[in-house]
């Protein structure tokens, strides 16, 4: 494990971005050791990475999170230049020894102790929930910031995973462009259309007074008639993410293709990881079943239908889950599809289609 700050024989603590390479260097003989498992470490000071402190070969650290990399070394000294603007006391790499962690900076804001870890490497659900969830058991804020590897265009469940929710931001997470030295919000962040697509604004530090939600427009009929489109030749492609739903729509007398216009939707909350217009065909089929449904009711939908929403570690899944639920009902309230009675919902019905061809006729009229 590579890091910036050590301790050296005197238990002091070094930290190579207060010193200069040529000053480094002179340190170097000098011996080191880990704040974390109190093993050896190396300082290596190069021409091109980041000065950094580095295990020997063989040493297993319990504090070892990820292999450090340039835009890992480089990132969290931007983040401490960032804090120095803001003003915020902060510390590199403190050991927290009753976790077992030691986030990239710690910040001090009043009594409040904020943890930033700065991600650039693959990390599982589990591993980033159990890490959250040890900052918080210490009474500790975590805010996760991106790396590079999270930026792509196409969003995965690696994405997802680092979802969180605020008011003023609405859906959002931070990444950090290490080569432009920006540190980016991501908010307000929605799923649209079939296939499924993510659509964000993003904001820099400067612009986080002046963020509003954006006016997302209703799903015009070009848009709704591309939707079903691509359904329809899906459907004739026999794709396997469909089958099961077709056969459900089937069994109720009804086609996939001729889905109700009530379950295309301009924008949903980046939560389902099948599109929207499936997951809600699902909604409504276990509506129609029931005739009306409690928010127990709901939950119980939500919990077999779990694995169409993605894993969110850093909120209250559960919660999230049937808001997007509780979210679609009103949309469909207003729509007269159901009627609402404190919290129960009451299927009216909705129009089915007979195939993608009526249901294109009767949007073109």
């Amino acid at each position: 494990m590579k890091m910036l700050v050590a301790q050296n024989a005197q238990q002091k603590y070094l930290n190579c971005l207060t010193y200069s390479r040529p000053q480094l260097r002179q340190l170097q003989q000098q011996a080191y050791t880990c704040p974390a498992c109190q093993q050896p470490v190396m300082l290596k000071v190069g021409t091109t990475m980041q000065p950094h402190f580095a295990h020997f070969a063989g040493a297993a650290c319990h504090a070892a999170t990820e292999g450090e990399t340039a835009e890992h070394l480089a990132g969290k000294a931007l983040l401490g230049q960032l804090c120095r603007r803001w003003q915020v006391t902060f510390a590199y790499e403190v050991y927290l020894p009753a976790i077992q962690q030691r986030p990239d900076l710690l910040l001090s804001i009043g009594h409040r102790r904020i943890a930033l870890e700065f991600q650039c490497s693959p990390i599982t659900v589990p591993r980033l929930q159990a890490r959250t969830q040890g900052y918080h058991q210490i009474g500790y804020q975590v805010i996760w910031i991106l790396g590079q590897r999270y930026q792509r265009q196409q969003w995965r469940q690696s994405n997802h995973a680092f979802l969180q929710y605020a008011l003023k931001w609405g859906w959002y997470q931070w990444h950090l462009v290490v080569a432009r030295s920006e540190l980016r919000l991501l908010h307000h962040i929605a799923h649209s259309g079939y296939p499924q697509q993510t659509s964000f604004q993003v904001s820099t530090l400067s612009q986080l007074q002046h963020i509003t939600p954006p006016q997302r427009p209703p799903l015009s009929v070009a848009a709704l008639l591309n939707e079903s489109r691509q359904l329809y030749y899906k459907l004739g492609q026999a794709a396997p993410e469909l089958q099961q739903l077709q056969q459900a729509c089937y069994l109720k007398g009804h086609h996939l293709a001729g889905t109700p216009l009530c379950c295309h939707q301009a924008s949903m909350p980046p939560l389902n990881r099948r599109a929207i217009v499936l997951l809600q065909v699902r909604l409504l089929l276990f509506c129609e079943q029931l005739g009306q449904v409690t928010l127990a009711q709901l939950r119980q939908f939500c919990w077999q239908n779990a694995r169409a929403f993605y894993c969110l570690p850093l909120v209250d899944e559960q919660f999230w889950y049937l808001q997007w639920c509780v979210q679609t009902l009103k949309n469909w309230q207003r729509q007269g599809i159901v009627t609402a009675q404190e919290t129960e919902w009451h299927y009216q019905g909705a129009q089915w289609y007979g195939d993608y061809f009526a249901k294109q006729r009767a949007l073109l009229k």
